[in-house]
């Protein structure tokens, strides 16, 4: 019997085996390169927030925006790169070429919030967009209708200037003009310059790389061992959810208040179910969304945390002497409920530069709820 030929998501390119030692040496390759592109970035930065926090995502997707790999680094950057290129690729569809260099911000179109910036390198093989090498991090001003945390914002155009998948390169050349009006319009401009310049050297040490590891091993090989380790990475997690007893575990806590509105606290309501190897995250139930910056973006940020969450909960690193990549594979078990309209799914254009204490809660809950049967793998918020 002929086996039937099987290709990359995708792509026209044939999926083959790829025995278990090549398998390896590529899983090793894959992270080091993610790694390494977030070292580049941060060792290069001048702003604080990233040379010191290290507030950066870093890693490679396919051209479907899957991710291959990530660095890791802060933990609220956990499988957020792949929202951000979706994000961009929606609007600019077949418009992208070699050398062309993406900046990209939107909070509505996958960005975790708007001052997390985002740059993307095309990777070409053979004239064939394949994959993206990818980063964002913090800028320490985003053009805001007030410096530092922005959440007295009517709008998402009063929180920060936006840019939705903007070229600042296009097949290989400067933008200058929009290079200056980006600079221009923020009080930070030479941090800012500086910062963008070291995610522009990260990305194309990034494209280098994966380049590099698809001169050695062959487009088929490197394709086919990175699908081999996102299926790797949700058997792992399904594996572990597995062991949890079916059912739904609620639990519920407060908001202070959205930073303008002073004692009116804002619901936190999450369920969790699980139900054999899959998990849901429901936060229907939770505040409605806020007049002010105080909201968290669904697919940029809700859902990163809800990635984050449930890896931490599940794959704790501790637990496992074999390396579980953060890729694609982790969020095929995890469905996320988040009612438009709410604190944790705002309607465009409510603004949602302050995003950051919901999804802690929200995270803090997930773990609340399942304490009853995992009271082993669990810790206090």
């Amino acid at each position: 019997m002929i086996k039937e030929q099987v290709f990359i998501k995708g792509t026209d390119i044939p999926r083959v085996e790829v025995d278990p030692v090549t398998l390896q040496v590529l899983g090793g390759g894959f992270k080091t390169l993610a790694q390494e592109m977030g070292l580049v970035l941060y060792r290069m930065s001048y702003s604080s927030i990233i040379r010191e926090s290290e507030d950066l995502g870093a890693g490679i997707v396919d051209k479907l925006g899957r991710q291959i790999c990530e660095s890791e680094s802060t933990p609220m950057h956990t499988g957020s790169v792949p929202a951000y290129v979706k994000g961009f690729t929606e609007r600019l569809k077949d418009n992208i070429h070699e050398g062309d260099i993406i900046l990209h911000n939107h909070p509505y179109h996958g960005a975790t919030h708007s001052p997390d910036i985002h740059i993307s390198v095309p990777i070409f093989h053979n004239g064939k967009l394949i994959a993206f090498s990818a980063l964002q991090a913090h800028v320490l001003d985003i053009g805001a209708s007030t410096p530092g945390l922005c959440i007295d914002a009517i709008d998402v155009w009063a929180e920060a200037r936006l840019y939705n998948a903007v070229k600042i390169y296009e097949k290989g050349k400067k933008n200058e003009q929009l290079w200056q009006h980006i600079l221009d319009n923020v009080r930070t401009p030479s941090m800012n310059e500086s910062d963008m310049e070291a995610m522009i050297i990260a990305a194309n040490f990034g494209k280098k790389g994966f380049l590099e590891l698809i001169e050695e091993y062959g487009i088929e090989v490197i394709l086919s061992a990175s699908e081999e380790w996102m299926d790797y990475a949700e058997r792992m997690l399904r594996s572990q959810i597995a062991k949890v007893p079916d059912g739904e575990y609620y639990a519920e806590s407060w908001l202070d208040d959205d930073g303008k509105n002073w004692d009116i606290p804002l619901k936190v309501a999450v369920t969790t179910t699980i139900k054999g190897d899959n998990i849901t995250i429901d936060l229907t139930g939770s505040a409605k969304e806020s007049p002010t910056a105080y909201n968290s973006p669904f697919e940029g940020c809700t859902r990163t945390a809800a990635n984050y969450i449930t890896r931490t909960i599940f794959l704790d690193e501790d637990l496992f002497e074999e390396h579980i990549p953060q890729n694609n594979g982790m969020s095929r078990p995890l469905t996320l409920i988040a009612p438009e309209g709410s604190i944790f799914n705002p309607s465009f254009p409510r603004a949602c530069f302050t995003r950051f204490p919901q999804i802690n809660l929200m995270s803090d809950l997930v773990m609340q709820s399942l304490i009853p049967v995992m009271p082993e793998r669990l810790c206090a918020g």
